[in-house]
């Protein structure tokens, strides 16, 4: 990879700037363009990125102006989560290389007119960008599930916990968006790590919305529980928590036929550890053992998401560098954030069982 640079542009300053600040200062790729809307979001950018050390990127409020003009070779989509699949269309026809925020569609007809595009496009990287796949207990129990450590997975669970304090709520200036979006359909940070754990994908879903109110500026359901069974036969419960007192957070757990694993709900993720209960070690049913690793390993950078993003980053530009295959690919993408839009369809019908159609 030497010698060869891959140049990105970013869509979306909000988002897009927190990818983008990932990778100032990797070899092998140079930020050439950032387009929004807003032009006082760009200037914000400017300054961020400017104190890492990073001037010369061209800035642009129209997208298509962007892929027409810039020199760019590969985009980030960090748009409007209903914008998703649009803009990644647009890049992928343009021949930019493509990271798309997550959640990757919002409908069945997205999931099949993004992987039609995708596939119709080989020369190009498409990759979804789900972070949390790249935390380093994710990491750890995938590969003690490939191992056989926990046998056969029986059920797992996550929990996604984001909710101001009320009286600090958000007043959604720029993102509009995540008011009018059911919870439940924004859940790719614990469903896509656990699929990716398990090896599996979800075939239907029993999903139900409380009705407390929390924040009045969120116009759609606040929070949802879905039930999901896999193909393998597991069972998944996906909690998504924006409307109640819960502060930011995230819990996992994974039960099997030979162990078990859960995160450290007493502690905040970023420090928390893991507990397992493994037929191999005598003595643990009765008591856990910790396991002293969170979203980084001992000794590595916590910046960007847990030390996520500037994993996910150097995924992405490798895979562009030497022609790989993604490990978070359209199948992936579809498979961790069509589930979501089937839950909420089951719970606005009461939590009737919907099948989720493989695309």
């Amino acid at each position: 990879m030497d010698g060869k640079t891959v140049k990105l542009g970013i869509l979306g300053s909000g988002r897009g700037g927190e990818l983008g600040c990932a990778v100032i200062g990797e070899k092998n790729v140079k930020i050439t363009a950032v387009c929004d809307l807003h032009k006082e979001r760009i200037e914000k950018l400017r300054e961020v990125f400017a104190k890492r050390g990073c001037t010369d990127f061209e800035c642009y409020s129209d997208y298509e102006a962007m892929l027409r003009e810039a020199d760019v070779d590969a985009v980030v989509v960090a748009s409007a989560k209903p914008d998703h699949v649009k803009h990644c269309i647009m890049a992928l026809r343009a021949g930019k290389h493509v990271l798309s925020e997550i959640p990757t569609v919002c409908s069945v007809g997205e999931a099949r007119l993004l992987k039609a595009e995708v596939l119709a496009h080989p020369e190009l990287v498409y990759m979804a960008g789900e972070n949390c796949c790249y935390w380093a207990f994710v990491e750890m129990w995938k590969k003690m599930r490939e191992d056989g450590k926990f046998g056969d997975v029986v059920y797992a669970e996550g929990e996604y916990l984001h909710a101001a304090h009320p009286d600090e709520l958000p007043d959604y200036k720029y993102d509009s968006w995540r008011a009018e979006s059911p919870a439940i359909t924004y859940l790719t940070h614990e469903l896509g790590p656990l699929l990716d754990i398990m090896d599996d994908r979800c075939v239907s879903v029993s999903c139900m919305a409380p009705d407390a109110s929390y924040n009045p500026k969120r116009t759609r359901r606040e929070n949802g529980v879905a039930i999901f069974k896999t193909a393998k036969g597991a069972v998944i419960r996906i909690f998504i928590g924006f409307g109640a007192f819960v502060g930011f957070d995230h819990n996992f757990a994974l039960y099997g036929t030979r162990g078990s694993i859960t995160t450290d709900r007493r502690t905040p993720l970023e420090n928390a550890h893991s507990f397992a209960k493994l037929y191999e070690i005598p003595g643990s049913m009765e008591g856990a053992v910790e396991i002293p690793v969170a979203l980084a390993y001992p000794g590595e950078s916590t910046e960007g998401h847990g030390g996520a993003e500037p994993k996910m980053m150097r995924d992405f530009i490798s895979c562009i560098l030497e022609g790989k295959k993604p490990r978070l690919d359209v199948k992936a993408g579809i498979r961790m954030s069509l589930p979501g839009v089937i839950a909420d369809s089951s719970s606005k019908l009461g939590g009737a069982l919907l099948e989720i159609p493989e695309i």
